[in-house]
């Protein structure tokens, strides 16, 4: 390991040099660029860890430090958000900025919205409040967390990496094909193979005695892991804008993001707080249970020990470092690249599931030659990390060739604006048109299979104020 004082100094150079490129590429709108430097971002956190676990014994403590710094510094932004704001309806330049304590409010006490197409959006699914939608994520976050880094502990930040990106993103792929979000081609199949087979030259590569206890229990984390890391990104997709909300945006004459910046930031401030929340609990109910596991009781037996230093924790430098350069600005940059997305072939959501490889890539390097983890068989882990890079192509091939569609429309007098008002929510939808003629409005969509175009169009014909709809299927035409 990298002696500290060199480590801080190459820690902050290489931040600095990966948030100036993110901050050029969202101000340049190239911000499939800044979705790589957040993965980047995420992929170091094992950086401070190796640092912190040289001075703290409990994983907990690690894992408390984390949330309670990025819950913080969340809400010190929101309410930087708010406080600017105010002032700012004395200035007519910053007049596209609006996002009050009001917003705030309703934000917490609003029903969780019906996380559909947002076409039907009287529908009564999934209405609850977001009070207990944050108490989820902040559930299936916490305990991904705490386990991930107990993996680390147990089976190394390279082995844990690649497995936990493998078995999350495999869980996911046949999730989405049971719901026939997506079709199982031959590029899925191609690049889903590929996957598998990274993680098995990984295991095979990896200098662990699998028959001993605590590969065992590590093992048992790492899966609790993809569990729990599975359900935070289930969770996570199922909220929406309210109509409140809505009705918000449509006033800025679609000049704000900010809005929606702050929304996305009041989320994860919440599932922080909330996580943080989870973690007290957990070492208070867990003495309790019937059955207990060593590691976790001596984890937390240290965890309440270490809790009497607090104050000098927070001296240390990669404390701060792992709360808010490898979290909060990470998803500051993430949010806010969503943003102000740009229309392009490719949407938000399908740059993410494509960029998501370089975090474990950057664990890797990060456990070579910070955590000096070699003792694995280097030609199959490169092996391994070059059959990642072509996942990355396939996901990229595969994700360009989704269902391109051009849908037609005619709306009832009157209806329109607000019928575009709800339309426009739509991630799957990329271009808008107003026409002139036998048509009211023309919309360009990509869709994942045939069966979710199927649905979004028998939505629209269900629609009382949509008179006709006429679709057609958009094809390339190959150069000869």
């Amino acid at each position: 390991m990298l002696e500290e004082t060199i480590s801080v100094l190459l820690f902050n150079v290489f931040f600095i040099i990966i948030f100036i490129i993110s901050i050029i590429s969202l101000l340049k709108r190239v911000n499939h660029i800044a979705i790589l430097m957040t993965t980047i971002l995420w992929g170091i956190v094992p950086w401070p860890y190796y640092y912190l676990e040289l001075n703290l014994e409990s994983v907990l403590m690690i894992t408390f430090i984390r949330v309670l710094i990025a819950s913080i510094f969340g809400f010190i932004l929101i309410f930087s958000f708010i406080l600017f704001n105010k002032v700012q309806k004395r200035n007519s330049l910053f007049e596209w900025f609006q996002f009050n304590y009001n917003d705030f409010k309703r934000n917490i006490k609003s029903a969780l919205p019906n996380h559909s197409t947002n076409l039907n959006y009287k529908s009564k699914k999934m209405h609850f409040y977001y009070i207990i939608y944050y108490f989820l994520l902040g559930f299936s976050y916490f305990f991904s967390i705490l386990f991930y880094f107990l993996s680390y502990n147990f089976l190394g930040v390279i082995f844990s990496a690649i497995i936990n990106t493998v078995g999350v993103t495999i869980i996911i792929a046949i999730y989405n094909m049971l719901r026939k979000y997506e079709n199982l081609n031959s590029i899925k199949i191609s690049y889903l193979i590929t996957l598998f087979i990274a993680g098995i030259l990984t295991i095979i590569s990896a200098p662990l005695i699998f028959s001993a206890e605590s590969t065992i229990f590590g093992v048992i984390s790492l899966i609790l892991t993809i569990i729990f890391w599975f359900l935070f990104i289930i969770f996570s997709g199922i909220d929406d804008f309210t109509e409140y909300e809505k009705e918000r945006i449509l006033s800025f004459k679609d000049k704000s993001t900010n809005f929606q910046l702050v929304k996305s930031l009041i989320k994860v401030s919440f599932f922080f707080l909330f996580s943080l929340i989870i973690l007290i609990l957990f070492v208070v109910i867990y003495p309790l249970f019937p059955i207990k596991n060593i590691y976790l009781t001596n984890d937390i037996n240290k965890f309440i020990e270490e809790l009497q230093y607090i104050p000098y924790i927070f001296q240390n430098y990669w404390t701060w470092a792992i709360g808010v350069n490898c979290t909060i600005i990470p998803y500051l940059v993430y949010f806010q690249s969503q943003n102000n997305w740009p229309s392009r072939s490719l949407r938000w959501d399908q740059w993410i599931s494509i960029l998501s490889v370089f975090e474990p890539m950057a664990s890797i390097f990060i456990g070579l030659f910070i955590g000096d983890e070699i003792n694995y068989d280097l030609f199959l882990l490169t092996i391994a990390m070059i059959l990642m890079i072509i996942v990355m192509l396939l996901r990229y091939y595969h994700e360009k060739h989704c269902i391109k569609s051009i849908i037609f429309m005619k709306i009832k007098p009157k209806k329109l604006e607000r019928f575009l008002s709800r339309l426009k929510y739509n991630p799957h939808i990329c271009e808008i048109m107003v026409i002139a003629g036998e048509y009211d409005i023309v919309i360009k969509t990509y869709f994942p299979t045939f069966y979710t175009l199927k649905n979004f169009i028998d939505k629209l014909k269900q629609l009382e104020c949509v008179i006709e709809v006429n679709h057609h299927i958009e094809f390339e035409l190959k150069r000869k």
